[in-house]
């Protein structure tokens, strides 16, 4: 019987929404990070309106404007941010992978970096590579971020996206993460301010007004003028029990009750130790109510990259600071030095003329007039009033501006260009160094004061890659074809199927990849881009053919296809036919398989045809005893069938062994040859083909051995 009485206490208390649990965390959340980031994002604000030309304080510049006093401001930071910018721009870093187990391989490494090129191309990465930086450089941090979104409209296959952040401050991190690229993130939002209207023509009246005015809101910056709508992600730490069996294998509580619901017998656990496991979740909330999700985030990092300037860790509150920040009273103190001077300037007499009583008198329009207008002729009387001749008017020296406002202007340029560690070297301007090698190692000190600018650049874009590592696999899940890029920016389709057994497949020349097999790890390398690299070369090979116009028979095909001029390619090719022929010798046997391999792949060859001879035996061995296996079930001669049965299964483990251990070492040694002689994909086929035949057998003996102990058990 169902109990309809009601607790009159319950009955006043207010019901609880959905998700309140979540609302509540994600606001007790919220405003530690507005305590926390309060006075860095405060110096952002004050940094980067600095940069953008609001120099003067605001007391200072209105009492200048009410005494009608000059307040110039004379930018000379902008030079310095530009220059950190620009030489990134000229300088892309670039994600490398490379595996790191040995289920992994090297050309699925290749397909990664091709991929991810992909994405960047597709997503204007370079564009918040850039903001990021500059609002690092400007205020001291900046962000990067991935999304995933569909494909298409008519599609529910799933891309991966880089976005940039304009705004920085629409960002509010964790404060107790430690590492820099913040792959330890446990949660992070991203908030958007609204107008009333605008929020409910996209989202609707979800939530009433009335929530928002209750006493838990009603101090709060949710609502207002302008509703907050927030991204909200976390991190969700569960436990794993992960054991080790005795026969070595690791599994988990998942696997052990799949395995034993399925039937099999498990081997004791010799091991187990507690492994911590997390997902990261997704919502958009309003502070009242969930709007979206919650959501699992298909990844394993928070995909939110930040970049910083200058980062210090005061008695536990972190300060950053970009490039403007030590040079702002440097340029405060230019600002003061140039107005004074302009000031003194325009207030300085003109300098007047000297004459005699009477003598412009009859003039007095023109010379009144003679220190504001360009007049080719000034007429005057020769005589004084007492009519004796007198000299023509003179002008008088008028007073300087005192040489002290330069020598300080000249301090204050000084001194911004310590601050930011540039000098005129830097800036490509002349200096009194002389030699080549003093201006180099002038650059160098420019670039190494602000270096850490484009490292910290590289970390985040580094950290990047582990995002889209651990998320290609999973975003690009079912068989299909890809677009990839390689270093020169030439596109090229894969094919990828997540079903194969192993990284990649060869057939019919093709590649096909499993991006989810084996692991993965990223490097960074800095560096001029494929165009300016090749420009590069088009220029050392020119000052090569103009020392020595012979060389044009050697590499004029590799110099004119570097050109940018229309047909380059076209004549590179018939340059190419002209080589001497010990050249088109050699390009012809680029890729072929070198003299001294061939012997050894013929012997892969033979060893391939014995390996299925003896796969054949093996099978007809098993076709045998599953007969056996059958007289065992009927009770006859079940003793010594079974001892005949262990033998012989005992006997094809042994060949199986060897000859897999033969096989092994014949492709050991292919391997090593290949890496010598630059064997290509056809050894590759062979190799992988002697490896899946091995794999194949193995299995079918393992399933025959599980059958029989079955078969033994129920005897």
């Amino acid at each position: 019987m169902v109990s309809t009485d009601l607790n009159p206490d319950d009955a006043n208390k207010p019901k609880k929404r959905p998700h309140e649990a979540l609302l509540t965390e994600a606001r007790a959340r919220f405003e530690t990070c507005q305590s926390a980031w309060s006075e860095d994002r405060q110096r952002y604000k004050d940094d980067t309106l600095f940069a953008s030309g609001k120099q003067w304080p605001e007391n200072i510049l209105q009492e200048r404007e009410r005494k009608r006093r000059p307040a110039l401001t004379v930018d000379k930071l902008s030079q310095y941010i530009r220059q950190i910018v620009n030489d990134a721009r000229q300088n892309r870093p670039s994600v490398n992978v490379s595996p790191v187990d040995g289920f992994g391989d090297p050309e699925v490494a290749k397909a990664f970096q091709g991929i991810i090129r992909h994405i960047e191309q597709r997503s204007n990465a370079d564009i918040a590579y850039d903001t990021a930086l500059e609002c690092a450089v400007k205020g001291g941090f900046g962000y990067i971020r991935v999304l995933t979104e569909y494909a298409g409209d008519d599609t529910f296959d799933q891309d991966i996206r880089i976005q940039r952040i304009r705004n920085p401050l629409t960002v509010w991190l964790d404060q107790d993460h430690q590492e820099p690229d913040g792959c330890d993130l446990n949660y992070a939002f991203v908030t958007e301010d609204m107008p009333a209207k605008v929020y409910e023509a996209k989202y609707g009246k979800k939530a009433s007004t009335a929530d928002w005015e209750s006493d838990e809101y009603k101090d709060s910056d949710w609502f207002g003028d302008h509703v907050r709508v927030a991204e909200y992600w976390w991190r969700e730490e569960t436990d794993r029990n992960m054991h080790l069996l005795e026969d070595g294998t690791l599994t988990n509580d998942d696997e052990i009750e799949l395995a034993m619901s399925e039937g099999i017998e498990i081997p004791p656990i010799r091991e187990t130790r507690v492994v911590p496991q997390s997902k990261i979740m997704w919502a958009r909330i309003n502070g009242a109510e969930v709007l979206e999700g919650p959501q699992e985030w298909p990844g394993k990092f928070i995909p939110i990259i930040p970049v910083w300037g200058n980062e210090e860790d005061i008695d536990g509150t972190l300060r950053h600071t970009g490039l403007i920040h030590n040079a702002k009273d440097a340029q405060r103190l230019y600002n003061y030095s140039r107005s004074a001077f302009a000031e003194r300037v325009a207030l300085a007499p003109k300098a007047p003329y000297v004459a005699a009583a009477g003598q412009v008198d009859e003039y007095a329009d023109e010379w009144n007039s003679a220190n504001e207008e360009n007049r080719s002729v000034l007429r005057y009387d020769p005589l004084d009033i007492a009519g004796h001749p007198v000299p023509p008017p003179m002008r008088q020296q008028a007073s300087d501006v005192p040489t002290g406002f330069s020598e300080d202007m000249r301090l204050a340029e000084h001194d911004i260009r310590a601050a930011v560690g540039m000098y005129e070297a830097s800036l490509g301007q002349k200096s009194n160094e002389r030699s080549g090698i003093a201006i180099r190692a002038r650059q160098q000190r420019g670039d190494t004061a602000t270096f850490h600018y484009h490292d910290n650049l590289s970390r985040a874009i580094r950290h990047l890659g582990r995002i889209m590592v651990d998320l290609i696999p999973k975003i690009y899940d079912t068989p299909r074809v890809i677009r990839i890029l390689g270093p020169d920016g030439e596109a090229a389709q894969a094919q990828i199927d997540p079903n194969l057994p192993q990284a990649v497949v060869h057939q019919g020349g093709q590649a096909i990849y499993n991006l989810g097999a084996g692991r993965y790890d990223v490097t960074v390398s800095a560096g001029p881009n494929y165009q300016t690299l090749r420009q590069e070369s088009a220029e050392r090979m020119s000052q090569l053919l103009q020392n020595d116009p012979t060389l044009m028979q050697v590499i004029g095909d590799l110099w004119v296809k570097n050109q940018d001029w229309p047909g380059a390619q076209d004549m590179a090719e018939r340059l190419k036919l002209m080589l001497a022929p010990p050249i088109q010798q050699y390009e012809q046997q680029k890729g072929q398989i070198p003299p001294e391999a061939i012997p050894m792949v013929n012997q892969m060859q033979q060893q391939i045809q014995q390996a299925e001879q003896i796969m054949q035996q093996m099978q007809q061995q098993m076709q045998e005893l599953a007969g056996e296996n059958e007289q065992l079930k009927s009770g006859v001669q079940v003793d010594q069938l079974k001892i005949q049965s262990d033998q012989q299964t005992k006997g094809v483990e042994n060949q199986i062994r060897a000859h897999e251990a033969q096989i092994k070492a014949y492709v050991a040694e292919t391997q090593r040859i290949a890496a010598m002689g630059n064997i290509e994909a056809k050894d590759r086929e062979l190799e992988l083909k002697v490896q899946q035949l091995v794999s194949k057998r193995l299995d079918e003996l393992l399933a025959s051995e599980l059958q029989t102990a079955d078969t033994r058990t129920m005897q």
